[in-house]
């Protein structure tokens, strides 16, 4: 799409990003995302941040004024500079794309980063080199690209063997470093757009069903394919290949090559430690933001499908439209031929009202309280298989289940670790709702150290396993399952 001079002046007023880095309050606001808000994954509670609103603007005397912090926070959100959310009943705060991308450009400015470097040249070369690859149809020029590119690597290999090329140097590999990080730390606010993108491309398509009424039953798929973010969007379109590199083997290839820098002596002696925690943690970091944006989706999906599929709202759209088509009526009648008018009997095609004598007519009577009998009939049908799967694994992850494994443990030895109880639990139930239910249990028969970092492998039906990390668990006693649910 071509950019005019028109759009370019109307997103320097609208676009968010764009007018945090030009807001009067930026010296104030910018670095209180920065410090409190950029690096945390996930949201804050609304308490907490209004506290360090406050004492972000008691450093500045002309923001010292009667204005509260919440509405401070308000007016961010309204700006799209903050987003909310409700968990478990409590208003939370989280940094928006917007703010992340300002952010971004910021610590850019202030690092010095630039965008020539042979890292970068490399991976446009790699770029440019499978474009052509993919609009050449000719597959014998493929294969001579290959069969050549397979001659080079057989001579550097002989040259790296022989000694004849030079090993790289302590700037190169921290040019290199650098780059990787760079790409990597955009990623997250990448993600996080997607999935703003997600919610309001939703929110649309369900104000426009509202509005034109809604799909047949049969025909909601379609109706959902053709709305379809993650098909129809240039962002969702690389999400989808983003995701699927993922979920490949380059996933593990790309883990153990982190090891391997991670146990070299650049990494003890030329790297801080937090460069080597956020290139270890990089992958994870990937995998947790591109599950935040899938669940996000099929969350969003279903709702949008239940009320597309709700058989009430087909009565609800039908009464809109009829006080619509009246009102419209009415205004257009009205402004043509002002004075008092009858409704002809087929305005509105509900009918007309057979009225003998008006004083008779009641348009509504009280009967007063209801009698209501319900009946239950006994349903001798199983459960479904996924009910019964999905049953099954809650009951599995259970605080009580949990529970039962550490007593069993316990009577065996004085002392037992979570990391123990975990690999005690069937692989089947080895699910994040165990790690929970293991952390609520230590915190109130155990010990948490947070300290110490202890890794345990999830199991499920996935290409990749994912590892997770929780504090060391200490449990030397029983723990109560009588009153647990």
């Amino acid at each position: 799409m071509e950019i005019t001079s028109e759009r370019i002046r109307a997103t320097l007023d609208s676009n968010p990003t764009l007018t945090l880095l030009k807001a009067y309050s930026r010296d104030w606001v910018l670095p209180l995302f920065a410090e409190h808000l950029e690096q945390v994954d996930g949201s804050v509670s609304a308490e907490w941040f209004h506290e360090r609103v406050s004492e972000a603007r008691e450093q500045i005397p002309e923001w010292q004024g009667s204005v509260a912090p919440a509405e401070h926070c308000r007016d961010w959100v309204e700006k799209r500079w903050l987003e909310t959310e409700t968990l478990n009943g409590r208003l939370r705060y989280r940094l928006s794309p917007y703010s992340l991308r300002a952010l971004r450009f910021v610590r850019e400015l202030v690092e010095g980063e630039t965008t020539v470097s042979s890292a970068r040249l490399g991976s446009i070369s790699h770029a440019v080199r499978l474009l052509a690859d993919m609009t050449n149809p000719d597959r014998k020029v493929q294969v001579r690209r290959i069969d050549k590119q397979i001659a080079e690597l057989r001579k550097r290999r002989d040259d790296i063997a022989s000694g004849r090329v030079r090993l790289a140097t302590l700037e190169e590999m921290k040019q290199q470093l650098r780059e990787i990080l760079a790409m990597t730390r955009s990623l997250p606010a990448d993600f996080r757009q997607l999935r703003s993108m997600v919610e309001d491309r939703h929110q649309d398509v369900a104000r426009r069903a509202m509005v034109q009424g809604p799909p047949k039953a049969d025909l909601v798929e379609d109706y959902l394919r053709e709305n379809d973010l993650l098909s129809r969007t240039s962002q969702g379109t690389a999400y989808l290949g983003f995701s699927r590199l993922l979920s490949s083997a380059q996933t593990e290839q790309l883990r153990a090559d982190v090891d391997q820098i991670l146990a070299q002596e650049f990494a003890r002696e030329h790297m801080t430690a937090a460069q080597r925690e956020e290139l270890d943690s990089m992958l994870s970091t990937l995998l947790a933001a591109e599950l935040d944006v899938q669940n996000s989706y099929l969350r969003w999906s279903a709702s949008l499908r239940r009320f597309l599929t709700r058989a009430a709202h087909g009565r609800h759209q039908r009464l809109l439209s009829l006080a619509d088509r009246a009102l419209h009526a009415g205004a257009t009648w009205v402004q043509a031929e002002p004075g008092q008018r009858y409704v002809p009997q087929d305005m509105l095609s509900v009918g007309p009202l057979a009225v003998v004598d008006i004083s008779q007519t009641q348009l509504w009577r009280d009967h007063g309280s209801q009698e209501v009998v319900v009946e239950v009939t006994e349903q001798r049908r199983t459960l479904p298989t996924e009910d019964r799967a999905a049953l099954r694994l809650a009951a599995g992850t259970s605080a009580r289940a949990v529970g039962r494994t550490i007593n069993r443990l316990l009577a065996g030895r004085p002392v037992v670790t979570g990391a123990e109880v975990f690999d005690a639990t069937p692989a089947e139930f080895q699910r994040l709702g165990t790690l929970v239910s293991l952390l609520d249990l230590a915190v109130m028969h155990g010990q948490v150290d947070v300290d110490l970092v202890e890794t345990v492998r999830l199991s499920g039906d996935r290409a990749t396993a994912l590892v997770a990390s929780l504090p060391h668990l200490v449990f030397d006693a029983p723990v109560p399952t009588k009153e647990m649910p």
